[in-house]
């Protein structure tokens, strides 16, 4: 059962002032890995930038009660290119503490980078009712 799901949409150019106005903005939102996986690329910097946001949507986390750091949620791809979450500290104690599946899209084109979150798994019940989205 889909129990969330987050979308955003980021401008390169939004994204490339802040990589020139604050020297430290790819340390602050990037782990080191990903850092090495985007290679200084704007448009994989700002897909990355949109997922996690489009993460917090789809978990919804200021209503549970969870703070969610840039690097404790990193953005990876496997051999083929398909991309998917790491998660650490309180989200990804949330995550596992749900069972949740996430499913991961993201794309970039014409100056936007988009990323889409689908959230799987039980929906919260109380006293037996289910409570959907």
């Amino acid at each position: 059962m889909i129990v969330g799901v987050g979308i955003d949409i980021v401008e390169l150019e939004r994204i490339g002032r802040a990589m020139e106005r604050w020297p430290r903005f790819l340390d602050r939102i990037l782990t080191p890995r990903e850092k090495k996986g985007v290679g200084g690329r704007l448009d994989k910097v700002a897909a990355r930038w949109a997922a996690k946001e489009a993460l917090f949507k789809a978990l919804d986390p200021p209503s549970r009660g969870l703070y969610m750091g840039w690097r404790d949620v990193e953005v990876m791809n496997t051999s083929s290119g398909k991309p998917y979450f790491v998660l650490r500290g309180r989200m990804g104690r949330y995550v596992k503490s749900r069972n949740l599946r996430l499913h991961l899209s993201l794309s970039h084109d014409r100056g936007r980078a988009v990323a889409l979150v689908l959230a799987q798994g039980k929906p919260r019940s109380r006293h037996g009712r289910c409570l959907g989205l």
